[in-house]
């Protein structure tokens, strides 16, 4: 069985961001968790008016910047939107509608020690419940404790570990 989450290596924290824009309002969200999969801070904004790939393109920003205001140094970075992974690769060219946030992100990844960015081709259960909360609340929220999350998101949040080491045990 595929796990839901892989875990970075220890030492390193894993991020997965995504953003969503539908009939007129958008949000990005994102988690960023130890090796283990223990919770680290989650978070989810409102970007009414923006564009899927603003909100995802905000949400890598805001979920970098939340790492290294905690002093994480080193991280794995996963998103589903291959135009925003490729564009902070190089890969692909800038955007003018994107421009901001990926200069943001550009600027907070120089100042990590180290760092991988992938492109997923699935969601995260958990990111994706947080931007789906980020569509009806206003501004910017941060969550340091699994304790505070709200019970669903928290829920998914220990589902996700659990698998994850459960696979752990079965690769031994």
């Amino acid at each position: 069985m595929e796990p839901v989450w892989f875990p970075p290596l220890p030492g390193c924290y894993k991020l997965n961001f995504d953003g969503v824009a539908r009939q007129g309002l958008a949000a990005g969200g994102g988690v960023i968790r130890t090796h283990n999969g223990a919770l680290v801070a989650a978070y989810d904004g409102n970007l009414n008016g923006h564009t899927s790939n603003q909100a995802e393109a905000m949400a890598l920003a805001w979920g970098i910047e939340f790492s290294l205001s905690m002093g994480i140094r080193c991280m794995y970075i996963e998103g589903d939107s291959k135009l925003i992974i490729d564009v902070v690769k190089g890969q692909n060219r800038l955007n003018w509608t994107i421009e901001g946030p990926i200069r943001d992100t550009l600027r907070l990844i120089s100042r990590l020690e180290s760092f991988r960015i992938m492109h997923v081709f699935r969601g995260n259960g958990v990111v994706d419940a947080l931007f789906a909360l980020g569509l009806t609340n206003i501004g910017l929220r941060c969550w340091r404790s699994h304790t505070s999350l709200p019970p669903h998101v928290n829920f998914l949040l220990m589902e996700e570990r659990i698998q994850t080491q459960i696979d752990d045990k079965a690769l031994v």
